[in-house]
């Protein structure tokens, strides 16, 4: 089952690079990774879309460092990044075609952190790529290349890991969903008891409770189709409907909008690398 440390913290996975641009770059100075437009001293690194999309789910990532900057091969490199408690190393080789096509290259992508965290990475990631990562496009040279490293990794167990940790996120969503039904069924239970000389807020309670369940309807569907965001606006929705239909909440104790509802990345499967652009966390008095 790919590689773990004793206490499950640590998990790495091998993905199947889709696409490479050359749209970033390492500046030479600090190692750190820098938008195709940076003037200082730089070489030209292939990310591709496997890094980026996982760059782009991190929530407040710190700018990646290479640790092995790229040469003659701008696709070859290594470095990582912390995003809060995660800790993420991604190191990029070729395993077949001598590194001529993107279709060759793999990412070893090592994760350090709670696995709740990684777990719900390894989803959004999963879902936003327009392949499956554990599907190799050239599956004899990439389980030759399995065999060759230190721990006992097959495309099996590669792919049995990355299932692993896509089944333990959606296991938290649907606890998440599970719980919100469970909270909406006591407050339509208080809304039942409530007197007849209350029927006009009732009234307006019993359409905040048709707005909570269509609401669940929607996230029950984008937790389907693997969109995490999408899913988490809509039980927000549907919890601040709810919340507005309790008798035991005052009227002015919760408003929502569509404003407060925190907004994720929503990628699409067609998503090409070049429309995701990564955002230098560094200040630009470290360019001068």
């Amino acid at each position: 089952m790919g590689e773990y440390d004793s206490i499950g913290k640590t998990i790495v996975v091998y993905a199947q690079v889709g696409k490479a641009k050359a749209n970033h770059r390492v500046e030479l100075d600090t190692g750190f990774l820098r938008p195709k437009s940076f003037s200082l001293p730089s070489k030209i690194v292939y990310l591709g879309d496997v890094a980026t999309h996982t760059l782009v789910h991190l929530e407040h990532p710190e700018t990646p460092h290479f640790n092995e900057q790229p040469h003659f091969n701008e696709q070859r490199w290594s470095f990582g990044t912390q995003s809060g408690d995660l800790r993420v190393a991604i190191t990029s080789r070729s395993y077949w075609g001598f590194g001529l096509f993107n279709s060759g290259y793999l990412n070893r992508i090592e994760f350090k952190g709670s696995p709740s965290s990684y777990a719900r990475l390894m989803f959004d990631l999963s879902a936003s790529l327009s392949h499956r990562p554990w599907e190799f496009a050239h599956s004899a040279a990439a389980t030759r290349f399995l065999s060759k490293q230190k721990s006992d990794v097959s495309l099996k167990s590669n792919e049995l890991a990355w299932k692993k940790g896509l089944e333990m996120a959606r296991a938290v969503f649907e606890e998440h969903l599970f719980g919100l039904e469970e909270q909406g069924k006591l407050v339509e239970k208080r809304l039942s008891q409530t007197q007849e000389s209350d029927s006009q807020n009732k009234d307006k309670a019993l359409l905040s409770i048709d707005s909570a369940h269509y609401d669940l309807e929607i996230a029950r569907g984008a937790l389907a189709d693997g969109n995490a965001p999408a899913f988490e606006r809509a039980l927000a929705r549907a919890e601040a409907h709810f919340i507005e239909a309790d008798p035991e909440s005052g009227s002015d104790s919760f408003s929502t909008s569509e404003e407060d509802i925190p907004q994720g990345h929503v990628l699409t499967y067609d998503a090409v690398e070049d429309e995701i652009a990564f955002v230098d966390l560094t200040g630009d008095d470290e360019e001068e």
